[in-house]
């Protein structure tokens, strides 16, 4: 089956307005020739005209007979004399057999001609062959002068069109994408246009989804980086602890190393999430790797182990107990990340002097951490300002939420986390 070709709608406009131009021409050079002209050649107006101008045409054919001594029949048959004139017909009649009424001619330039041989009576006339062709060519250049004045126009505003979607590729490709190329009608002209501008829209949003995957993957690295400097800080400390021997028992000891362990479980966690994000070039999808977990457990090892560790650093805090029965609904790499941020804040800038105060409770569908503290000295060299956004975009992506607030002298900061369905928990 073969294509139809679709006719060009600029083709088809430029005939109409090339087809309305030459009737228009046609219309003009018939009103002129066929009219307008022929009654001018018939007024009084162009006969008084022609008889003050070419009226003594008579008169110069007499000196060009005397000049040339001709006789009847030459000047009868001569011809040079009236190439010489074309505008005049002169009519001419010997007198020997003329029944011409000479003294009525007399008036409208007619006299007698002597010839080297006798007489003949000229009487000149406009020649109509002849203005019929000047009224034909002069009738012809209007209606040509009409056709062009139609159509020229109609082109001119093409080129123009051709010569504006041609400075505007011009600023497109010296880089200037903000310059928007405006294209109105509906010919093949302006859907280029149109086209131009959609090219110009796409490689824009390609250009800002790639700036926007290189601001995530900086963001991401940045938070991963950070991320790790807080358990590789505590692994050096149990490293540090079982190197001198800092511990009073063998239990102790195994309870060092056991965090050691956690510790590089967790670095190599951390590893494995940004050689895989350097795999793929992408961030996980907000379902990925989410799992129900039982809140109360996950939650009392969790913070059991972070308010060890800060009371090791000196922190008057007790571990809260959380009791309840419900599961969550949390990737535990991005939380335990979470409470490392939470807590390495903690180390660095709440008062050591003053207890630090925890507590876990449900909320609906939510359950709070809460975290109270009042600050110390604030030494802003350590701040890089990377980890409470790395906190924000980790709940975020486990469907929870963070809040900090101040009463008085006193910060509180409260974890919001998701519980799991209850439907998945049965299911499972």
């Amino acid at each position: 089956m073969t294509k139809r070709h679709r006719p060009s709608r600029l083709g088809l406009k430029f005939l109409a307005v090339a087809a309305a131009a030459l009737a228009a021409a046609l219309a003009l050079r018939a009103l002129l020739y066929d009219t307008a002209l022929p009654g001018l050649l018939q007024s009084a107006g162009f006969e008084s005209y022609w008889y003050d101008r070419y009226g003594g045409a008579a008169e110069d054919f007499q000196s060009y007979v005397s000049a040339h001594s001709l006789s009847v029949q030459e000047a009868l048959r001569d011809t040079d004399w009236t190439r010489q004139h074309p505008q005049v017909e002169l009519y001419l009649e010997g007198l020997a057999d003329s029944s011409l009424d000479t003294d009525a001619l007399e008036g409208y330039g007619g006299r007698v001609i002597a010839c080297a041989d006798g007489l003949l009576y000229a009487y000149p006339m406009p020649n109509y062959f002849y203005y019929d062709g000047a009224c034909r060519l002069l009738s012809l250049l209007c209606a040509a002068l009409c056709f062009f004045v139609i159509l020229m126009p109609y082109t001119a505003l093409l080129i123009r069109r051709i010569t504006r979607l041609s400075r505007d590729m011009e600023v497109l490709a010296g880089g200037d994408l903000s310059y928007q190329v405006v294209s109105r009608g509906r010919d093949e002209l302006a859907e280029l246009g149109r086209s131009i501008e959609e090219m110009r829209l796409a490689v824009l949003e390609q250009m800002a989804r790639e700036n926007q995957a290189i601001r995530a993957n900086s963001t991401l690295i940045t938070s991963l980086s950070h991320d790790l400097r807080t358990p590789l800080t505590k692994l050096m400390g149990y490293l540090d602890i079982l190197q001198h021997g800092k511990f009073r028992d063998e239990g102790e000891r195994a309870e060092y190393l056991r965090r050691a362990a956690d510790k590089a479980l967790q670095m190599r966690a951390l590893s494995d999430e940004m050689f895989r994000h350097f795999q793929v070039r992408e961030e996980p999808a907000p379902e990925e790797g989410r799992e129900a977990v039982d809140g109360p457990v996950f939650l009392g090892q969790l913070l059991a182990e972070q308010c060890f560790d800060l009371a090791d650093a000196g922190f008057a805090l007790e571990p809260p107990v959380p009791d309840g029965d419900y599961r969550l609904y949390i990737r535990t790499e991005d939380i335990c990340r979470v409470f490392d941020n939470l807590f390495s804040n903690l180390k660095k800038y709440a008062d050591p002097a003053a207890p630090i105060r925890l507590a876990v409770r449900e909320e609906g569908e939510l359950v709070a951490v809460e975290l109270a503290n009042r600050p110390g000295k604030i030494r802003r060299s350590d701040s890089r300002g990377i980890g409470l956004p790395t906190v924000r975009a980790l709940l975020e992506r486990n469907g929870g939420r963070i809040e900090i607030t101040r009463q008085g002298e006193e910060y509180r900061t409260t974890v919001w986390l998701p519980k799991a369905a209850r439907e998945a928990d049965s299911a499972e």
